[in-house]
């Protein structure tokens, strides 16, 4: 990451999430995937109105997986496999709260 490290917090669902990033650019990504997930959240909650908070959260993530494996089976390069882990291990995280 670099000598310089930043301290955010991005939002989800009214979690707050700390997280370091190495600049501004990364921190918009940042910003931009918890926007993702939240829409993804509200449109599951909106669909499925009688079902626990961890499940809109794996379904979302689910979801962006799905889509990140869809990608990398049509380009097959190693960033996509990076980021099935990261999503996988954040998956894990949810589910065990």
């Amino acid at each position: 990451m670099g000598d310089r490290v930043l301290n955010i917090k991005v939002s989800v669902d009214g979690i707050l999430i700390p997280m370091k990033v190495a600049d501004a650019e990364e921190e918009k990504e940042y910003r931009d995937a918890a926007s993702l997930i939240q829409s993804r959240v509200q449109k599951l909650r909106a669909a499925y109105p009688s079902l626990n908070d961890k499940y809109y959260y794996a379904m979302a993530m689910l979801n962006t997986a799905v889509e990140i494996v869809r990608i990398y089976n049509r380009n097959e390069t190693a960033p996509f496999l990076e980021a099935i882990n990261d999503l996988e291990k954040e998956i894990d995280g949810v589910i065990k709260k």
